[in-house]
């Protein structure tokens, strides 16, 4: 039901919990702080920065793990149904976070809380019941063990309430696997990189179970139809939502055919035997379910059932992700490949990072720096699925060299030695995302520049395939920004622009498909900053232009920025793994025998640089960025720790 009210779509309240101490605390939020970052990302950024200084490390309980739904989530906004946790990343040791979809923000909100900020760590394994005004603290040790999936269906027995939110974390979390994530709602939604479930891990904290029974408001009622009708009509004519709908997020497999950037057996091969993984044999095959998150529109969610065979009866979601992280490990089977995300989910981990940690001891066993001593015989050959679940549940229970790949690559490259660094494909300590960014320089700075390593969805580099050479001209000062694989001038503009942009949904808790993915920039533009602004006002009854959302979605960047400067991190670490400058893509395909141009690559950097206001030659933020921003007191951090450009 939509409400009337003042306050909006804010619940007007920060909840504290201290699980050392069992200190529960409520606080009013402040609405001029609310204005000011908006809410999901921009909030736990904030805090984040105020609260974790370079002395705390991932798994001191002094860390903070903090959730905060998106500024819309819980009203009527179509596919506004994301939140965020924030903490200071196991995987990076710099900005960490997670977004996840599910109900359990809608529950939080309607709870009467707009963020919650966890610290300490229990003495014992313990969850958390937020019960509107009440906030328990439960022992856990039933729940200890169990799977995210199990965990989930016990709480809501023992709470005697199904239609409550939760998060849990599995056994991969209490591990302290830094590839750990937490679930909410069962399998619903994945809070999937930067080891948040193994931060949580470390808190001894295996679930926040939460029923809220309070309306979320809007202010103008009549602004807010208006903006819904015309939402429902672009999405109605946008030609990227039929594909969509009808493949899920497995569409994006025909993205990488068209220009060869697999990534396989560890981002050696930009083709790769991809037919077996056809989104329509998932679709014709295997898929029982298609649905969505809540509101939304698009329906992307999918559910498959092998039924038949060594996994028969096997029943999950999967998303293009896993799909990609199997070829990166030479898997091309479909059932092999739904097992996979079956045990990840099941287990609480992430699918990206497992699946290039587990292709990089691959490759370190094809080149003879992993033997059967360390591997316990267990031969780490590409293009075996065994092989892949194998390791996969030894990473999950820290068995074996799981025990050493729970660390992630990069940690994992250093332990083994012998030049296996070389073979770690991360940024900042975060395994890869998506597809081969060689041959395609924007994607490639992108995952550079990204303030949690590399993500495809940090950013929106695939911009500059729907621009004109007019709209670049316009928007990023060159024609050339619209030339994928040879222009130059107006990329690092378009990636600053893209990045503020992308922002923006993880600011207000919308779904980067039904926002943030489109087929022409026109209907980019449209769903992802003035509708997103007009739902914005509507619900709060403020007059942000489309200008100061874009500014809001810069400003909490620029927070996340300065937490990785003080934590030491500047330009050197704006770089991607040096096979994708040295090593030409093998296999064949359209981008057979690409690299990243070094050269090319500095100067779409610069460029960026040069758009955000920072320091070309050292990548770090200058005074007066900050302050344009409203960052004063971070400026005044920074410059005291000598971290400004």
């Amino acid at each position: 039901m939509i409400v009337a009210r003042k306050r909006g779509a804010y619940a007007g309240n920060i909840l504290r919990v201290d699980l050392s101490t069992g200190k529960v605390e409520k606080q009013e939020l402040d609405l001029a702080f609310a204005h000011h970052y908006i809410g999901g990302r921009g909030f736990g950024s904030r805090f984040l920065y105020n609260e974790v200084t370079p002395e705390i490390t991932p798994f001191d309980p002094a860390n903070r793990l903090i959730f905060t739904p998106g500024a819309l989530f819980g009203t009527a906004v179509p596919a506004a149904s994301r939140t965020t946790a924030t903490a200071k990343s196991p995987t990076t040791e710099m900005f960490g976070d997670g977004h996840s979809s599910g109900r359990w923000g809608a529950m939080l909100k309607s709870a009467g809380y707009d963020m919650l900020i966890l610290q300490g760590a229990a003495p014992k394994s313990v969850y958390l019941w937020i019960d509107n005004e009440k906030v328990e603290i439960r022992d856990a040790g039933h729940l200890w063990g169990k799977t995210t999936m199990g965990t989930d269906q016990a709480l809501r027995e023992s709470l005697g309430d199904h239609e409550i939110g939760t998060l849990v974390i599995g056994p991969a979390g209490e591990k302290k696997v830094r590839l750990a994530s937490i679930f909410s709602d069962g399998i619903m939604g994945t809070f999937a990189r930067t080891g948040m479930g193994a931060v949580m891990g470390s808190k001894n904290l295996k679930a926040v179970a939460t029923r809220g029974t309070k309306d979320v408001g809007i202010v103008d009622i009549e602004a807010f139809r208006k903006a819904y009708q015309d939402y429902l009509q672009v999405i109605s004519v946008d030609p990227y939502v039929p594909p969509a709908t009808k493949y899920g997020t497995c569409r994006f497999m025909y993205h990488r055919v068209k220009f060869g950037i697999h990534g396989a057996k560890n981002w050696r091969l930009g083709d790769f035997d991809w037919k077996p993984l056809d989104p329509e044999v998932f679709r014709s095959d295997y898929q029982i379910k298609a649905s969505a998150c809540p509101m939304c529109p698009v329906r992307c969610r999918r559910e498959y059932r092998i039924p038949s065979g060594k996994y028969a009866g096997t029943v999950t979601k999967l998303e293009w992700e896993t799909i990609a992280r199997s070829m990166t490990c030479g898997v091309n089977d479909p059932e092999a490949v739904i097992y996979f995300s079956h045990i990840c989910n099941q287990y609480g981990l992430d699918v990206e990072g497992v699946g290039d940690t587990v292709a990089f001891a691959m490759e370190c066993y094809e080149k003879g720096l992993l033997t059967d001593k360390e591997t316990e015989g267990l031969p780490l050959h590409f293009g075996n699925p065994e092989v892949l679940i194998e390791m996969t549940r030894k990473i999950a229970f820290r068995e074996g060299l799981g025990d050493l790949l729970a660390e992630g690559s990069l940690r994992a490259a250093r332990a083994i030695g012998k030049g296996a660094e070389q073979f770690a494909m991360q940024v900042k300590g975060s395994e890869m995302s998506a597809g081969d960014p060689r041959g395609m320089p924007v994607r490639a700075v992108s995952y550079a520049t990204s303030t949690r390593g590399s993500d495809h969805l940090r950013s929106n580099p695939y911009v500059e395939e729907l621009i004109t050479p007019e709209e670049g001209q316009l928007f990023f000062g060159s024609a050339e920004a619209a030339d994928i694989f040879q222009g130059l001038k107006g990329k690092g503009r378009l990636l600053a622009w893209s990045e503020n942009f992308v922002t923006i949904g993880d600011l207000l808790g919308l779904c980067k498909f039904a926002y943030y993915r489109s087929a022409t920039f026109s209907y980019l533009r449209k769903k992802g900053v003035e509708l997103a602004t007009r739902f914005y006002n509507a619900c709060n009854g403020t007059k942000l232009s489309e200008e100061e959302m874009l500014l809001a979605g810069e400003r909490s960047f620029n927070i996340e920025k300065a937490f990785n400067a003080r934590e030491g991190a500047g330009r050197e670490q704006d770089i991607i793994p040096e096979r994708f400058f040295k090593e030409g893509l093998a296999g064949g395909g359209p981008s057979h025998g690409a690299v990243v141009d070094r050269g090319k690559f500095d100067l779409i950097l610069d460029e960026y640089y040069q758009a955000r206001g920072w320091d070309e030659k050292t990548g770090l933020q200058k005074r007066e960025t900050l302050e344009k921003l409203g960052l004063k007191d971070i400026a005044d951090d920074l410059a005291k720790r000598g971290r400004l450009g």
